[in-house]
């Protein structure tokens, strides 16, 4: 995709990129790292304590998911042309990127509605990797249907080099990637460090990152409609309020990363071991947390179901 064709541009003489690569389209990708690495189907399954009528032992559509995955790893190298609508490009060319970025919405359309999908007939853990999982889904589905929008050629020549789009590519990458790794690192950092970080205050961190970025990046599409262009330092006074509610919602979002670093150091102080696991069929990483500090290889602990 976007990293593949710089890399040919760069060192086998292509010319996907007409006036060179830049290193920054290498994180236009870093959702499938996120995915990859992924909490999203494994925490909303382990969070998600299925009621005895669902009958449902993993997230839905497991083979649905794993489809649409590969189509938009595939989508994903075909549709880089959505990023340069204004270079130039003739008008079929247009029409053909145009729609090919609408139609990799559908698969990512598939694996969103199968994690909601998995939330029916369960009873829903409101623990930080599910809320940072459920504030991925919200984030990046509205990211996603910003990028609906800039799909079309006509509009995004309107909007190009403006805010609009970027308060666009935050909500999918800086909230949509960074959220998915906030869920990772929460769901499974018991399970390498041995050690729990504190639950309630890991709501908090939550709860201030997600008003936070909503504050900062909201903003900028009011900006972008009213023709707040890009890389520019100094605005007209109209831009004023706009401009200060993202900034106050930056400040938010740095202090609560502050305060997540803070949560980490007093996970290590306060040494609250790991005295249980969650027993879910899907997860069997977690079996391997099965002998408490004391008893190494001794005796089991015990295995209790989340909820």
């Amino acid at each position: 995709a976007g990293g593949s064709t710089c890399l040919t541009d760069r060192h086998f003489n292509t010319s996907f990129w007409p006036v060179g690569c830049d290193p920054v389209y290498f994180s236009i990708y870093l959702i499938f790292d996120t995915w990859g690495m992924c909490p999203i189907s494994w925490v909303w399954n382990d969070f998600s304590c299925f009621v005895f009528w669902s009958s449902k032992k993993t997230a839905y559509g497991n083979m649905g998911m794993f489809y649409a995955m590969l189509n938009i790893g595939f989508l994903g190298f075909i549709v880089w042309g959505h990023h340069m609508f204004v270079a130039g490009m003739d008008i079929d060319t247009r029409a053909y990127f145009s729609a090919a970025t609408v139609i990799i919405a559908v698969p990512t359309g598939i694996k969103v509605f199968a994690w909601i999908s998995t939330m029916l007939g369960s009873k829903v853990s409101t623990q930080a990797p599910m809320l940072w999982s459920t504030g991925f889904i919200v984030l990046f589905t509205t990211g996603g249907l910003t990028g609906l929008i800039l799909s079309s050629a006509s509009v995004d020549v309107t909007l190009h080099d403006t805010y609009f789009v970027t308060g666009h590519f935050h909500y999918v990458l800086s909230m949509g990637a960074v959220f998915t790794i906030l869920a990772g690192f929460t769901h499974w950092f018991p399970l390498v460090a041995k050690v729990m970080m504190h639950r309630q205050k890991l709501k908090s961190h939550f709860l201030a990152m997600f008003l936070g970025v909503n504050a900062a990046f909201l903003p900028h599409h009011f900006l972008g409609l009213a023709g707040m262009p890009r890389r520019v330092v100094d605005y007209p006074d109209h831009f004023w309020f706009w401009n200060k509610v993202s900034t106050f919602g930056s400040h938010l979002s740095t202090g609560s990363l502050l305060f997540f670093v803070f949560l980490l150091w007093e996970s290590f102080i306060a040494q609250r071991p790991v005295v249980s696991v969650r027993n879910t069929s899907s997860s069997p990483e977690w079996a391997v947390v099965s002998s408490l500090s004391k008893h190494a290889g001794d005796e089991l602990a015990k295995m209790t179901k989340f909820c």
